[in-house]
């Protein structure tokens, strides 16, 4: 979910027409689907998709796939449990 709310902060800063989030969380989608997020982080991340201009997809994809980018994103999500860290990835 963290990752998901900090994706969403990126693009309310980004003039981007259209972004698809890939994501391996289901447990994630499914807090986010719900007709009435129980979570504050599920509401902050609704509250910032609805606010943005960006036409916004997010996607299942399954965890450890070859798809550009998990792995790197699965490397990262392992660090941040460790502390906070700062990185830049080009797409």
């Amino acid at each position: 979910m963290v990752t998901l709310r900090e994706a969403m902060r990126w693009l309310s800063q980004e003039s981007l027409a259209k972004c698809t989030i890939h994501t391996d969380s289901q447990s994630s989608l499914k807090a986010l689907a719900a007709l009435q997020p129980n979570s504050t982080i599920s509401r902050e991340i609704l509250n910032i998709w609805s606010s943005l201009k960006t036409e916004v997809v997010i996607s299942w994809i399954e965890g450890h796939s070859v798809v550009l980018g998990n792995e790197v994103a699965d490397q990262l999500a392992r660090q941040d449990t460790h502390g906070s860290i700062s990185t830049s990835i080009s797409i």
